[in-house]
């Protein structure tokens, strides 16, 4: 409980302050993206196997604010399915049953707010701080059972950020996350322990996704390493209105209880929006 009032405290607080900075601004943007993902992953908790998928399921919805200081709010789902070997009926009896496939789905919010460290006439850079959540839901199907895993993470790091602009219509930026201390909440060795299964005897999503997170532990760079990257190009169609893609990697790995290495490449389009 005291942790979550921390958390709720820090984000009033950066909240606050992008409310003084939100008087000064002079260019906002919402960006809206689609498209698709790939995702490798091996979480030695469920299985030694690397899960692999491409998938045509990213999404994402961002929203930016400019001037002397840069913000931005964004969040974004992916969902990928894996399955080792090819799709069967096991025979039971009577009757048969499809071995389904595994699934994952991930969701991210993400706050960040920095500072211009230059600007020219072609490109300008930021440098700032970040707060991000991160919910990854994975159902493992081993024939006739079934395994919930899952990966939290409520993170605060830093973040750069460069842009250039060629003849006023060309703008290519970079952008790049590294978490300094995370709150993470990770399942037990062979996942469903006493504790585990207390947690979701509610049946209840909010009561057992605040429970998983109520049994994590803070992780530095030596139990957890984590990065996010970013490739974006917009051009303009009108004054109000731009197309264009985004390139995204992320890399997570944790070394406790088990194992677990993960990154995902997403390639959207977007639809800018700017007021």
């Amino acid at each position: 409980m005291k942790l979550q009032l921390i958390t709720i405290a820090v984000i009033i607080q950066v909240a606050w302050m992008g409310r003084g900075f939100a008087q000064e601004s002079k260019q906002e943007s919402l960006v809206i993206s689609a498209g698709m993902t790939y995702l490798a992953r091996k979480d030695l908790v469920y299985s030694p196997f690397v899960h692999t998928d491409r998938s045509f399921h990213s999404y994402g919805l961002a929203y930016q604010r400019e001037k002397d200081f840069f913000q931005f709010v964004e969040t974004g789902i992916t969902y990928n399915t894996s399955q080792i070997g090819s799709s069967y009926e096991m025979e039971m009896g009577d009757h048969s049953h499809m071995v389904l496939p595994h699934e994952f789905l991930f969701f991210h919010l993400n706050y960040g707010i920095g500072k211009t460290l230059g600007k020219t006439s072609r490109a300008k850079s930021w440098l700032g701080a970040a707060l991000k959540v991160d919910l990854q839901a994975s159902f493992y199907n081993f024939t006739l059972s079934n395994m919930f895993g899952y990966y939290i993470g409520q993170s605060g790091g830093i973040w750069y950020k460069k842009r250039w602009i060629f003849d006023n219509k060309h703008e290519f930026s970079f952008q790049l996350e590294l978490p300094l201390i995370t709150w993470m909440a990770r399942p037990p060795y062979l996942a469903e322990d006493d504790r585990f299964i207390e947690n979701i005897s509610s049946h209840k999503p909010v009561r057992i996704i605040m429970a998983f997170i109520e049994d994590g532990q803070f992780a530095f760079w030596d139990k957890l390493q984590r990065s996010d990257f970013s490739l974006t190009y917009q051009y303009p169609v009108s004054k109000k209105w731009g197309i264009g893609t985004v390139y995204r990697f992320s890399f997570i790995h944790a070394s406790e209880p088990k194992s677990l290495l993960s990154y995902q490449q997403s390639l959207n389009f977007t639809g800018t929006l700017k007021f």
